[in-house]
C-alpha cells in the first residue's frame, strides 16, 4: 500500500473542507473535471478544451457488507500536484513526465457508525483517472466488491466505437447509437463467488473500449496499476452514451481498486502517444535492472515438420535449436526460445517442468547458447509453474542459464488468475529471470514497476487456432488504436516464408499480408521480446529483408505517431540514439502519401534504407483460410504461389524536411531506417 501512504503523506497538509463541489484541471487546462455531491450522490462531469464532453456521471463502489451502498457524504478534500520526470528501463520512450494534478475526496456513508472511503481523481494533459482507497478502520477489515457506480456518459452526436471482441480480437468500427454488446460467460461461478465474479453483469466488454466522439475529440476507457483484482470490464448502456466499470476483487483493508482511465485526445494518434496509463503505475520496484535486456527472439513453434535448404527438418530437438542459435549468433537476435512440450505433456499434471525431454537436451543448448552469448527462454504451463515448487523450477533454470521464462494458459482473467500470474512474474524477479504473459490478461501498466514483465499475448497472435479470424489489413490496422494502448503485446509477427509455411505441422491458417508488413507490425505493436516465427532458412533466403529486424533495437528514446487513421492507416516512427525506424501498415485498399522527414536534424545527412512492397504485391492467398475449414471441405489446404512475398530494397540520402513517397500495397507494409552517414 506504498501509493496510498505516499498520497497521504503528500497531500495531508493541503486539506480543505468541501462545498457544493471540487474540480481539477490538467496541468495544461484543457481538462477540467468537476465533481458534486448532491442527494448523497457523487458526480463528476469533464470538459475538454472547454467543451462538455462526459456529462455529469455517478461514482460510487459498494461493497458486499452493504458499506457506501446508501447516502454518501464528502467530508473533506485534498489537493496537490505532482511532475517530476522518469526514464524507463525499456520501453518506446527514453523519458516520461509524470505531470498531474490531483484531488482526494474524503467520504463517508451513512451507516450508524460510518465507514471511510477515499476517490482520487487525477488530470493529465492526456486524460482523466480515478480509483477507490478503503482506509484500515474499524468493522472493514476486508472489502469484497459488490457493485461499482463509475460511469462515463460521453457525449457525442454520432460517437464511433472500436472495443475488444476478446482478449485477442477487435470489433469493426461500431455505431454506438446501435450497439449492443454481447451477454456475459454463462459459466457457472463457485458458490461464494458472484459478487467476486461480478456475476448478474448484461452486456460487457473488455477494455481498452476507444470512442470517436467527434473529428477532433478521442477517448479511451481502461485501467491501470491492476492488483489484487481480476480484469474489470465495461458495460454499455448505448441510449444514454453512458459506459460503466465493472470491477472483481477481495481484499483486507487498506485496500484499493484499479485506476479507472479515460484518455482524453484530439486525434486518434494521441491516443497512440499518451502516457497515462503508464505513469499511473509505481515506480520500479527493482533495484537492480542491468539483467533486464528487451530483444529479438527465435521461435521453435510454427517450424515444426519445416525442412531447411540442406533437407534437414525442423522439431522439438536438440540439433533443431543449436541452428536457431547459429542463425541468431550471426544476425542481432538476442534470443532462442524453447516453446511448449519440452518437459512432456504440458497440460498433464504430472508433467515436470525440472526435467526434459531426451531428444531436448536443455542444459546442452543453454551452455551452447550461452558460448555465443545468446539467451535462452523456456515456455512453462501455468500448470507446472502451480503444482511444482516454483523456487525449486526457477533455481534450477538459472543454474542452466536460462534468461527468461514464458508463461502459457493462465486460462482465466479472475483476482485468483492476476494474483498467481504476478506471484509467478514477482518470483522470476527474486532470479533475474525474465517474463512474458501469453494468456488473456490485458496490460495495465505493470512494466514501469515491474521491467522485466516484457510483454503479453492480449492481441491476435499470428497462426493461432484452427477456428479464430486471420487479423485482416483492417484490423492489423485497428489494434494500435486498442488491444496495444493496453501497452507491449506479442503478436509473434515477422513470417518470411508467406507461401510455404502452411504446409507445417502447426501452422493453422493463411495469413492476409504482404511480407513488407510483417516487416512493419515488428515495430509498429510494442513488445519487450519480440517473438520471430519462422526458421533461419527463410529468414537467410531473404537476408536483405531480415536486415531491418535485425536492426531493431526493441527500446527507443522517442516515438511518434505520423499517421493514424483507426482501421485505414498508421505510421510510427521510432528513434534510438540518432537513428530512426518508420513503417506503416495500410488496409486493403493499400495507400500512397508523402512522409516528410521534418524530425530530422537540422544539416546532417542521413543513409536511408527503404524495405517496400514490390510491383504486384498484394495480400490475398489462395485456396480457403484455414485447414480445419479446408478438412470439413474435403480439400487440402497446399502452398500455392502468391504475390504476398515481392519486396523491393532501396537506398538513398535523405536530410531534414525530405519527402519520401510512401506506397503500400493492398494489405501492405513500408518500412524506413534512417541513420547518419558515416
Amino acid at each position: 500500500m506504498k501509493l496510498l501512504e505516499r498520497t497521504t503523506f503528500i497531500f495531508i497538509m493541503a486539506c480543505c473542507f468541501v462545498c457544493a463541489g471540487e474540480e481539477v484541471t490538467s496541468p495544461d487546462k484543457n481538462i477540467v473535471l468537476k465533481t458534486t455531491n448532491k442527494s448523497g450522490k457523487i458526480c463528476y462531469s469533464v470538459d475538454f478544451k472547454k467543451g462538455n464532453i462526459i456529462a455529469e456521471s455517478p461514482l460510487g463502489l459498494s461493497l458486499i457488507d452493504g458499506s457506501f451502498s446508501g447516502k454518501l457524504t464528502v467530508v473533506n478534500s485534498v489537493r496537490g500536484s505532482h511532475d517530476p520526470p522518469w526514464d524507463t528501463v525499456w520501453g518506446e520512450n527514453k523519458t516520461y513526465r509524470d505531470h498531474y494534478n490531483e484531488l482526494i475526496l474524503n467520504v463517508e456513508d451513512d451507516q450508524a457508525v460510518p465507514k471511510k472511503m477515499q476517490i482520487i481523481f487525477r488530470a493529465f494533459n492526456d486524460g482523466i483517472a480515478f480509483r477507490y482507497i478503503f482506509p484500515k478502520q474499524v468493522g472493514l477489515d476486508t472489502v469484497t466488491f459488490a457493485e461499482e457506480k463509475s460511469t462515463v456518459a460521453f457525449i457525442s452526436d454520432a460517437p464511433i466505437a472500436w472495443h475488444p471482441l476478446s482478449s485477442v480480437l477487435v470489433s469493426d468500427p461500431v455505431d454506438v447509437n446501435n450497439l449492443v454488446l454481447p451477454p456475459p460467460s454463462k459459466k457457472k461461478t463457485k458458490k461464494g463467488d458472484k459478487n467476486v465474479r461480478g456475476a448478474g453483469r448484461t452486456k460487457n466488454s473488455m477494455t481498452p473500449f476507444t470512442v470517436k466522439l467527434s473529428d477532433d475529440r478521442y477517448i479511451s476507457l481502461h485501467e491501470a496499476a491492476l492488483e489484487k483484482a481480476g480484469d474489470s470490464y465495461v458495460s454499455l448502456d448505448h441510449k444514454a452514451h453512458s459506459l460503466k466499470f465493472m470491477g472483481r476483487s477481495t481484499q483486507s483493508t487498506p485496500a484499493m481498486s484499479a485506476w479507472r482511465t479515460v484518455t482524453i485526445t484530439d486525434s486518434a494518434a494521441g491516443l497512440i502517444e499518451s502516457s497515462m496509463c503508464l505513469n499511473l503505475n509505481e515506480p520500479c520496484a527493482l533495484k537492480d535492472t542491468s539483467w533486464i535486456k528487451p530483444g529479438k527472439t527465435m521461435w521453435d513453434w510454427r517450424n515444426h515438420g519445416a525442412i531447411a535448404d540442406d533437407g534437414f527438418e525442423y522439431a522439438m530437438t536438440t540439433e533443431s535449436y543449436i541452428r536457431y542459435i547459429d542463425f541468431a549468433s550471426e544476425n542481432h537476435v538476442e534470443y532462442v526460445m524453447v516453446d511448449a512440450g519440452w518437459y512432456g505433456p504440458e497440460r498433464n499434471k504430472k508433467s515436470d517442468p525440472k526435467t526434459y525431454l531426451p531428444q531436448v537436451d536443455i542444459p546442452k543448448i543453454c551452455a551452447y547458447a550461452t558460448s555465443k552469448d545468446i539467451g535462452l527462454w523456456l515456455y512453462v504451463n501455468s500448470r507446472a509453474l502451480e503444482y511444482f515448487d516454483l523456487d525449486q523450477t526457477l533455481s534450477l533454470y538459472k543454474k542452466w542459464g536460462v534468461v527468461g521464462i514464458k508463461q502459457g494458459f493462465l486460462s482465466g482473467d479472475t483476482q485468483r488468475h492476476v494474483e498467481f500470474a504476478d506471484k509467478v512474474m514477482k518470483k522470476c524477479a527474486e532470479y533475474k529471470i525474465m517474463y512474458v504473459l501469453h494468456e488473456p490478461n490485458k496490460p495495465t501498466g505493470m512494466r514501469r514497476t515491474y521491467p522485466h514483465y516484457l510483454s503479453r499475448e492480449f492481441v491476435n497472435s499470428m497462426l493461432d487456432s484452427g477456428v479464430r479470424p486471420s487479423a485482416t489489413p483492417t484490423t492489423l490496422c485497428t489494434f494500435p488504436f486498442v488491444h496495444n494502448l493496453a501497452g507491449p503485446v506479442d503478436r509473434s509477427c515477422g513470417m518470411f516464408d508467406l507461401d510455404d509455411y502452411i504446409s507445417r505441422k502447426k501452422c493453422h491458417r493463411q495469413l492476409p499480408t504482404t511480407v513488407a508488413s510483417q516487416l512493419a507490425q515488428c515495430l509498429i505493436y510494442p513488445s519487450g521480446l519480440l517473438t520471430l516465427p519462422d526458421h533461419p532458412d527463410a529468414y537467410r533466403r531473404k537476408l536483405d529483408l531480415f536486415e531491418f529486424i535485425a536492426e531493431l533495437p526493441m527500446t527507443y528514446d522517442e516515438t511518434r505517431v505520423l499517421h493514424a487513421e483507426i482501421g485505414h492507416l498508421i505510421t510510427m516512427a521510432r528513434r534510438n540514439g540518432s537513428a530512426w525506424f518508420i513503417s506503416s501498415l495500410a488496409d486493403e485498399n493499400g495507400r500512397s502519401f508523402d512522409l516528410t522527414l521534418d524530425f530530422l536534424e537540422e544539416g546532417v545527412s542521413y543513409d536511408a534504407t527503404l524495405y517496400e512492397d514490390g510491383e504486384g504485391a498484394d495480400y490475398h492467398y489462395a485456396g480457403m483460410e484455414n485447414k480445419k475449414a479446408a478438412l470439413a471441405a474435403k480439400r487440402e489446404l497446399v502452398p500455392v504461389k502468391t504475390t504476398r512475398e515481392l519486396y523491393t530494397i532501396r537506398k538513398k540520402i535523405v536530410r531534414k524536411d525530405d519527402v519520401i513517397r510512401v506506397k503500400i500495397a493492398p494489405g501492405g507494409g513500408h518500412n524506413l531506417w534512417i541513420r547518419p552517414v558515416k
